[in-house]
């Protein structure tokens, strides 16, 4: 699967990209503010991969490449579907050299408008964010986006009877 905004190609993401994934997931700047800790290894990447790779093909979730100019920049993705709920979460990281260039909010912008097509089968009424206080930058694009704060969480709930998917 991929898809094509302005600047951006949103690729599934593929062991191929396991190199630069563990080169930007390892930046200093980036591990401070995302869940999967520090030091990362090959092996952890791939298996980050193959699991992405399997709720994809599950219909659950999904991570794609972000790719500007043929160079991988960064990924963003949804996971932790919860059919009960209808809940799903978002996850994305940059290298810090595109921070500041939009290049998350055109790639997030347009996975949200597109979630239909990415993920038929998942019933998604609600996006779920879990953002580190003092990242700025991601508070930022997530507020763009629509999502509003709920205690520590950031959600966007999407009303299934507008095509436009306006936040309720």
């Amino acid at each position: 699967m991929e898809l094509r905004t302005k600047r951006l190609i949103l690729r599934l993401v593929s062991y191929r990209d396991c190199s630069a994934l563990l080169e930007i997931l390892n930046d200093p700047k980036v591990s401070h503010y995302n869940d999967y800790g520090t030091d990362l290894s090959l092996q952890d990447i791939k298996a980050m991969i193959q699991g992405d790779l399997e709720l994809f093909y599950q219909g659950v979730g999904v991570r794609f490449a972000l790719l500007n100019e043929g160079a991988l920049i960064g990924s963003i993705g949804l996971f932790d579907y919860q059919e009960s709920t209808s809940e799903i979460s978002i996850g994305y990281e940059l290298a810090p050299e595109q921070w500041g260039k939009g290049y998350m909010r055109e790639a997030a912008s347009y996975l949200v408008e597109s979630l239909p097509s990415i993920l038929p089968k998942a019933l998604i009424g609600q996006i779920n964010a879990n953002v580190d206080k003092e990242n700025k930058r991601s508070i930022k694009l997530l507020k763009h986006l629509g999502f509003e704060q709920k205690h520590k969480h950031y959600r966007l709930c999407i009303c299934q009877t507008d095509p436009k998917r306006r936040v309720l």
